[in-house]
């Protein structure tokens, strides 16, 4: 394993980010590798990692199967199935029209595959780097396609908590910030929905998706979040310390667990 020191530290606060890679596990089949980003700093739950993409082709491929895996919806209680099918369906369809697209036009990430990505592809490094286990993608059972309900993806780690994820993407910023509720920024759109208690609005959905112990911890408010974003920047980890030091700043963040962070780029070859 090789380490490689940041030039990031930022002193003079209460905090102190130091930031560092770690190792660095390449995914074929996604057409991405994973990466953990460790840091020196007097916090323990304060999770990042770092995402590239390479190949648009193939994770294009790998977000379609996973919307065409319907097999969590022949798991769950028959009354449960019966409301969720025509959801599922309907939304897997439109997302799978968005996925074709982008295996057409490969030069150009799209804002509507662009999400898709952040959202997926943060959900995969954090099973790869953390042993999270992903939950089926929000959109699919969410009453909507598109809007803005709630967090866009969820996981669950090893402690059996469930990490609300907001992702964002932008093909020119790093939008890891923004005012509390403001939805430019994955961290001020988590704050704020963790002001408005939209994780736990997600709930009614959760509990027949995860285990008793998952939803337990819920109701005991122990949950983490995952504030994902599309990367733009030549020095990574000094955007990603910019992002731990915001998540530091934000009030209702503080209820979480763990906070994970992680930053996508798409690297075109």
């Amino acid at each position: 394993m090789v380490y490689v020191e940041s030039a990031h530290v930022t002193k003079g606060s209460a905090m102190m980010v130091e930031l560092f890679y770690g190792e660095d596990k390449s995914d074929n089949e996604w057409g991405a590798s994973f990466q953990e980003v460790k840091n020196k700093s007097d916090f323990d739950n304060i999770f990042v990692c770092y995402t590239t993409i390479n190949d648009l082709s193939k994770i294009a491929k790998e977000l379609s199967k996973v919307v065409m895996d319907k097999s969590w919806v022949m798991d769950i209680d028959p009354g449960a199935r019966r409301a969720y099918e025509k959801t599922v369906a309907e939304t897997a369809e439109s997302l799978i029209g968005i996925f074709e697209n982008k295996l057409l036009v490969k030069s150009k990430v799209s804002e509507d595959f662009g999400e898709i990505m952040v959202s997926m592809g943060s959900a995969r490094a954090l099973e790869v780097i953390f042993g999270h286990v992903a939950v089926p993608l929000a959109e699919l059972w969410k009453p909507q396609l598109k809007g803005n309900e709630g967090f866009d993806f969820h996981t669950i780690c090893s402690d059996q908590l469930l990490n609300f994820g907001e992702a964002k993407f932008s093909s020119s910023k790093n939008p890891y910030g923004g005012k509390s509720g403001n939805h430019d920024g994955a961290g001020g759109q988590a704050d704020g929905f963790i002001e408005q208690d939209k994780h736990f609005r997600d709930r009614p959905h959760l509990v027949n998706l995860v285990d008793k112990q998952v939803i337990d911890n819920l109701d005991m408010e122990v949950f983490g979040v995952v504030l994902a974003f599309s990367m733009n920047a030549k020095n990574v980890l000094d955007v990603l310390g910019n992002a731990v030091e915001k998540a530091l700043s934000y009030i209702h963040l503080k209820k979480a667990q763990n906070i994970y962070i992680v930053g996508v780029s798409y690297v075109s070859s």
